[in-house]
């Protein structure tokens, strides 16, 4: 059977059960676990060499609550007086943890309408068994209900009943303990193809996904137009792509998403396109800050449309130098043309933004969680070109790792005369080159020691004459380093 695998997925959840039984054979456990529920199977391992059993089983049911009752009832009895007792509990699943939550089997997730109160939800899973609580967070500023509730049993048999027998409006699936939150949060023991998250099927979304015709969107939403269609997404810790874009899909209109990851800063990004401005402002106002469950927290902002026609643009002049050179293809001149007339429409329309408003336009690179560290620097300065003579060298140590290459640039650009900044592949230490030695020591005083959304840098004067094998130099200077901490 497929569930004998512990990376496999179970379902329903907590429906398989782990039994240390000692000597205990298949034709002692199978009575004793059959006065509970009905049994998918029951599986014994067994050594290799001797072909015994190891002394202990996995009994899968087909509900979850007859796996509870299991636990219930079998956990530390004894079979016969001269067996040892019986310990029973809920098998590990793909992605458990080492953590064991008293609520872990306790607590569910459910879809609520905004109108439902708390009592309306305790009264209904009271049903099922004792509620201890009902807690249904509310958006600070409406005071509404997010649409979600966590309700809490006191034991996991009536969890599991809730669980089944509760109106399918809801949604209910077993929450995600808070110790577990703080694992999904430092990237540990997660599934490296998918961020830790199992791929949702539309059984398992946390809400709906309904097809909306085109003609209906102006009538369902009342969020005012605010001159966009694209908005940008931030997601972290990162989620995988499946869940963030049927979350989007919610909001009818959408037409494109782009997704991307950045695994140095751990967040996911994604640019959603909506077919109309109204449907665009209205996921900006209802999905910005929104928590997922397993504690990932979403920024959702406008597209600065000025930013993307300029990266259009720079990718136009490149195509545009390389034909020249003799090293592309012919130019689209239409096209660059067009391209350079919008960029020029955007950036009268943000200059009049700016001279009516005093307002600030922000075309920096995305930069979560940074106000403190950003405002600390000084403002942006142009690079020199890559052939300036260097007249000194930073030696950078990064833990735990490098940050993107776009935020090393970002950072170092600003003390004026940065010629190059770059790591080395597969390292955690690299280079920054300054054609002055006056903008390169304002580097390492403004930057040794600091931190960057969690990673920590070291920025050293480079020795003025390198050795031949440059990593035999970073070697030794992270060693230094390292026993420097020390």
């Amino acid at each position: 059977m497929a569930f004998r695998d512990d990376h496999t997925e179970v379902t329903p959840p907590y429906s398989r059960v782990f039994v240390v039984c000692g000597k205990l054979n298949e034709d002692d456990l199978r009575p004793l676990f059959e006065k509970h529920g009905e049994l998918e199977d029951l599986y014994i391992p067994r050594d290799r060499n001797t072909g015994n059993g190891k002394g202990v089983a996995y009994v899968k049911y087909f509900k979850t609550s007859s796996a509870a009752a299991a636990i219930e009832e079998l956990h530390l009895k004894k079979v016969d007086k001269h067996s040892k007792p019986l310990k029973v509990m809920v098998a590990n699943q793909k992605h458990d943890t080492d953590i064991v939550s008293e609520d872990k089997y306790k607590r569910l997730f459910i879809k609520v309408p905004r109108q439902a109160s708390e009592s309306d939800v305790k009264d209904h899973f009271s049903e099922f068994g004792c509620v201890e609580f009902v807690k249904m967070p509310k958006d600070r500023s409406t005071k509404e209900s997010k649409g979600f509730a966590y309700v809490q049993y006191k034991t996991f048999l009536e969890a599991a009943k809730g669980y089944e027998g509760c109106d399918r409006k809801y949604r209910p699936m077993f929450a995600t303990p808070k110790e577990e939150l703080q694992r999904s949060r430092s990237g540990q023991g997660q599934d490296n193809s998918m961020g830790g998250w199992p791929v949702m099927q539309p059984e398992n979304l946390f809400y709906p996904q309904p097809v909306y015709p085109q003609n209906s969107v102006s009538s369902m939403i009342n969020t005012p137009p605010d001159g966009y269609v694209s908005i940008n997404v931030t997601c972290s810790p990162q989620v995988p792509q499946q869940p963030l874009e049927q979350l989007f899909n919610i909001v009818p209109g959408m037409q494109e998403f782009e997704f991307s990851v950045d695994p140095y800063n751990g967040y996911s990004k994604a640019l959603v396109t909506y077919a109309n401005a109204s449907a665009a402002a209205y996921a900006v106002e209802k999905i910005n800050n929104y928590h997922f469950p397993s504690g990932e927290i979403l920024t959702v902002k406008p597209e600065n449309q000025l930013k993307r026609v300029a990266n259009d643009l720079t990718n136009m002049v490149d195509v545009f130098k390389k034909s020249l050179d003799g090293g592309g293809p012919s130019p689209n001149l239409m096209e660059l043309a067009e391209a350079i007339a919008q960029a020029s429409s955007l950036i009268k329309q943000a200059t009049s933004i700016q001279v009516e408003t005093g307002q600030h336009i922000d075309t920096r690179v995305d930069r979560p969680q940074l106000d403190d560290f950003w405002s600390s620097l000084p403002p942006s300065q142009p690079m020199l070109d890559r052939d300036a003579r260097v007249a000194k060298r930073c030696f950078i140590v990064f833990h735990p790792h490098p940050p993107a290459p776009a935020y090393l640039r970002d950072i170092f650009c600003r003390f004026g005369d940065l010629i190059d900044v770059s790591t080395i592949s597969n390292k955690t230490y690299g280079y920054a080159k300054y054609g002055s030695k006056r903008a390169a020591d304002n580097a390492m005083a403004c930057l040794h020691g600091t931190t960057v959304n969690g990673i920590r840098m070291k920025v050293l004067e480079a020795e003025e004459k390198p050795p031949r094998d440059d990593d035999d130099e970073m070697d030794g200077r992270r060693k230094r380093s390292r026993r420097d901490d020390d």
